[in-house]
């Protein structure tokens, strides 16, 4: 494989409503890069939660603050702020205006996350 370039015209864009994903492309199962905007919460019920079962992920805040929750901790995240995600850790995030990078590995893929409710 040789190296190549991307630029955001190359994102493949997936709205989840409160959650824009702009995902670059893969070359590799090992190794994702994607770009999020988030405008509320996602997932939007208050209790509930994403778990990647075979992914970890490292965001990188670019834009905007809010809270990302990640295993039993709630951070609170302004530019700058980078939260590692370990994989089978319950993950949520909220803000308005809250722009993030994600680095995952291996490569997401929707077989492996789910979504839990954790008790009020």
């Amino acid at each position: 494989m040789k190296p190549q370039k991307f630029t955001f015209k190359d994102t493949k864009k997936v709205d989840l409503k409160t959650k824009v994903i702009y995902k670059y492309p893969s070359l590799s199962r090992l190794l994702e890069l994607n770009y999020m905007v988030v405008n509320g919460r996602h997932p939007e019920i208050e209790n509930e939660y994403i778990i990647e079962h075979d992914c970890q992920f490292i965001v990188y805040v670019t834009k905007g603050s809010g809270k990302i929750y990640a295993g039993d901790e709630v951070f609170n995240v302004k530019i700058g702020d980078s939260v590692y995600v370990p994989i089978e850790n319950k993950f949520a995030v909220e803000g308005t205006g809250l722009e993030y990078v994600t680095i995952e590995t291996p490569a997401w893929y929707p077989e492996q996350a789910e979504i839990v409710f954790k008790e009020k």
